[in-house]
């Protein structure tokens, strides 16, 4: 059997934006494996927590498609993938994948963990996701100032990133 790899190029704040559709805080649910077309795919079912930018729907539950999981006795691991545990919330960045599901923008690089702090007056922080492995920085363009979305958000409390992404995306999505 063949086994394919892929390299991850690092995404940048504005790409991140511009290729969503939503960014929410959300909580895992339920999640189920299937296989399609050789692959395994799960479906998680997500309570949206707090919508921050673009449209999510009338619903405060989504789908989430991420490559990877278990079908009996079968596992699929996709190096790079978003990691969706149930009852661990998460900022999502998020765009229409297929049937009416959510893909989670440049897969891993599009989650950010909510952690609590120890001491619970503290707020919570946002980290990156640790499913990402290896990144290439992205090619340089030439008189482009690119920051890396990884680099904008980990360690910011919840709320001040919220409000800067609602912000930025106003500007991302102006067009």
């Amino acid at each position: 059997m063949d086994a394919r790899a892929s390299v991850s190029i690092a995404v940048t704040w504005d790409t991140l934006l511009r290729e969503s559709d939503a960014a929410a805080i959300v909580t895992p649910v339920e999640a189920r494996s299937v296989w399609e077309a050789g692959r395994i795919y799960t479906y998680t079912r997500v309570h949206v927590d707090r919508a921050i930018a673009g449209e999510l729907g009338a619903s405060g539950e989504r789908w989430v498609r991420t490559m990877g999981g278990v079908v009996g006795k079968i596992g699929q691991l996709v190096e790079g993938e978003a990691v969706l545990a149930v009852g661990r919330s998460s900022l999502l960045f998020l765009r229409a994948g297929p049937a009416g599901t959510l893909d989670v923008t440049a897969r891993g690089q599009g989650q950010f963990p909510v952690v609590a702090d120890v001491d619970p007056a503290k707020p919570a922080r946002l980290v990156r996701s640790n499913a990402t492995g290896a990144l290439l920085p992205p090619r340089a363009v030439a008189g482009a100032t690119s920051r890396l979305a990884a680099d904008v958000l980990h360690g910011r409390v919840v709320e001040e990133a919220a409000g800067d992404i609602a912000a930025a995306w106003s500007r991302a999505h102006a067009d």
